[in-house]
């Protein structure tokens, strides 16, 4: 009689553990198959081959996220402290934010409606609160992947470590910059 076949989400789970301890180079299918005690066919049945498994695991991933959206005293303080939960939360799993398409990013964009919607009962026009918005998502993931790969390493080089400190510090800083531009451009139009 033949072994059921094991959950995909139990191949999921531990495919993430591996992502998140050793990066893309130790998700293989022999790796996981071993590590689950399955033939690599029972795992290419139950999660395709391994672009179709980073898929999964990435669509997974981003689908079960959960922002917490907090309004603050101010549309900028609103703003800042939504890019830095966004970074943070892509950091949780480092790896896989590297991973992420265009597809992947839908929940992120029903967290930057919250964040538009704030915007324009702050006054700025829909558009502007739009474009503003995709920027902040854009400069926000695009840092993060960045300040990511500089601590990639296991032991990180010291010039690493000091580089990831400087970028930690350096998206609010860049996020307050393009928040006092768009600032200037709403007083400028009004």
């Amino acid at each position: 009689m033949a072994r059921p076949l094991i959950p995909v989400e139990r191949i999921l789970d531990h495919a993430l553990t591996v992502l998140d301890a050793e990066g893309l180079e130790g998700l293989s299918a022999r790796r996981l198959a071993g590590d689950l005690e399955i033939s690599t066919r029972t795992l290419y049945q139950q999660v395709g081959n391994r672009d179709a498994l980073i898929r999964a695991l990435v669509a997974r991933h981003f689908s079960q996220l959960r922002f917490e959206f907090q309004e603050r005293q101010d549309w900028e303080s609103t703003a800042l402290q939504w890019c830095l939960a966004l970074r943070d939360t892509l950091r949780a799993h480092p790896f896989l934010t590297e991973l992420m398409s265009f597809d992947d990013r839908r929940v992120i964009v029903d967290y930057v409606n919250e964040l538009v919607k704030v915007a324009i009962r702050e006054g700025f026009p829909r558009e502007l609160a739009i474009e503003c918005c995709r920027t902040l998502v854009n400069v926000t993931v695009n840092h993060t992947i960045v300040e990511v790969r500089a601590l990639r390493d296991a032991e990180p080089a010291p010039e690493n470590i000091a580089e990831g400190v400087r970028m930690a510090q350096n998206l609010p800083m860049a996020i307050r910059w393009i928040l006092a531009g768009v600032r200037a451009d709403v007083a400028e139009s009004a």
